[in-house]
């Protein structure tokens, strides 16, 4: 058997609160609070996680509640010294691309080389519509537009003036200084499979591909998608790294996992979703049958990272043998730290074993 490369970790921080909502991250967060947030994310530095990520939505869970995600990311860099710091899913619409270069590259630089720009098309046209940004109801068009948006990031980066005249953007010397730390920038990450537009984009700018919660079947059968587009255009696939966003809980016991399942249960009864949710509802129900049929215990064992730590080590090694280097995780029992510690000191340690 070849080696396996060491697995990284990152924290997707909690910056809404979804209680009882299993299915759509935070499930046992009660209120949107800053103190445990920030206490959480210097907890995952000392322990050595390797990047924290922040969701990009303008108003999200139960309450709408939720942390503007470029600005509390730059906090984070300042409170932070090592970890790689992104956005998940950077929605291209919200922001006006020549101004996100530049944004960027101040990040980068102020952190001295620690920015991870992770873009994508954007999918809520409620959130666009709400605020008054632009939409554009054809996703092959929005991809269209970020894909120009990446290659006009990419010459902005270089420090250079820079004249760019594109079907959706345009530069008149525009100057970018200081640049990002790292030659050429930070890595370019884009997001899932969807369909041909995203798969173009993924094989034609991506340095790092991400997939959404996925069982290791159908994480399998999204990393032959991705490989196929590249073989398609070109590209060597493995020149393409991949990772996974997903849920996690470490458990002792299966009497512990019904505990928890009766607890969310309880959130959900305690903290109804309001109109912040609705649409996002519709979209998640498609691939998340449970939102409308009940909860599936093994359903979401089979879709996340649950179970016992021995549980975890085997289906973690599953993803590594599948080509995955990075597991960015949103942790089920936030606020409480005992899965993000364990993982860290139990976990970890049992994938890092020389394999040969």
């Amino acid at each position: 058997m070849t080696d396996i490369a060491s697995m990284r970790f990152g924290f997707a921080i909690p910056i809404f609160a979804n209680p009882g909502v299993v299915d759509v991250r935070t499930p046992s967060f009660e209120q949107l609070e800053w103190a445990p947030i920030l206490s959480a994310v210097q907890e995952s530095e000392a322990l050595g996680y390797d990047s924290i990520w922040v969701a990009d939505h303008m108003f999200l869970g139960h309450d709408g509640a939720i942390l503007e995600g470029w600005t509390t990311l730059c906090v984070l860099a300042g409170a932070t010294n090592k970890v790689r710091l992104g956005n998940i899913h950077l929605g291209n619409g919200f922001r006006w691309a020549p101004l996100t270069a530049k944004m960027a590259a101040t990040l980068d630089f102020v952190s001295g080389g620690r920015f991870e720009f992770f873009i994508d098309p954007g999918w809520r046209e409620r959130e666009h519509v709400a605020y008054g940004f632009e939409w554009e109801p054809d996703r092959a068009i929005r991809a269209r537009q970020v894909g120009e948006a990446i290659q006009m990031t990419r010459q902005m980066w270089i420090g250079e003036p820079v004249d760019f005249d594109g079907t959706y953007y345009s530069l008149d010397r525009a100057i970018n200084t200081p640049r990002p730390v790292r030659e050429g920038g930070p890595r370019v990450w884009i997001g899932e499979a969807f369909d041909d537009a995203t798969l173009d984009l993924v094989a034609t700018y991506a340095d790092v591909w991400n997939s959404m919660p996925a069982g290791v079947e159908v994480l399998r059968e999204k990393i032959a998608r991705v490989d196929d587009a590249c073989l398609k255009r070109g590209r060597d696939p493995g020149t393409l790294e991949k990772t996974l966003e997903t849920q996690v809980l470490i458990v002792d016991s299966d009497a512990e996992w019904q505990e928890w399942l009766d607890r969310w249960a309880a959130l959900r009864q305690a903290h109804p979703t309001g109109e912040a949710m609705a649409d996002f509802f519709e979209f998640v129900k498609s691939t998340n049958p449970q939102l409308t049929e009940g909860v599936d215990p093994d359903r979401l064992k089979e879709e996340f990272v649950i179970g016992t730590k021995d549980e975890v080590i085997d289906k973690l090694r599953a993803y590594q043998e599948l080509g995955i280097t990075e597991v960015i995780c949103w942790f089920m029992d936030f606020p409480e730290s005992t899965t993000m510690r364990r993982l860290a000191t139990e976990v970890r340690p049992a994938l890092e074993v020389g394999r040969g």
